[in-house]
């Protein structure tokens, strides 16, 4: 009696690791298809959706609200761009709390060598600050907050 159990559950495992094996795909055609997928990837990377912003600058916080002076040098950083007799149009979206808010620019009055030097600039303006994070080609990042109306 102990003998025929035993067969039966080494048929069993038999037929389990056989309907395993068949289930399983080749490594070739997993390889294959992960290079395709990568590739295709890459591809939708390059392509900027045309809602989308040149660059992004939002500021953000950690508790206890924005960092205002970074703010008041992103305007002055604008204005001194105006006054080279380039007017930079850009929209502001609040979003937070705690004055949130992003500065989204699409940079269409610049060619793309002056929209590459005006990013690069202030990459370099808010290095080393963690309220403040820079976006390139991405369409808005948040919302606008709703107005509440008091009756």
């Amino acid at each position: 009696m102990m003998n025929y159990m035993l067969n039966r559950m080494n048929c069993f495992a038999v037929v389990l690791v056989v309907t395993m094996a068949g289930a399983c795909k080749s490594s070739k055609n997993t390889v294959a298809e992960t290079k395709t997928e990568s590739a295709t990837l890459t591809e939708a990377k390059t392509v900027v959706h045309e809602d989308a912003y040149r660059v992004i600058v939002s500021f953000i916080s950690t508790g206890a609200g924005t960092d205002s002076k970074a703010f008041a040098l992103l305007k002055d950083y604008i204005s001194r761009n105006d006054e080279k007799g380039v007017a930079i149009s850009h929209e502001t979206i609040n979003w937070g709390r705690e004055g949130e808010v992003d500065v989204c620019f699409k940079l269409k009055e610049m060619d793309q060598q002056d929209a590459d030097t005006f990013v690069k600039n202030l990459r370099k303006l808010f290095e080393g600050n963690n309220l403040v994070q820079i976006t390139e080609n991405s369409p808005a990042l948040h919302q606008p907050r709703p107005e509440f109306k008091s009756e």
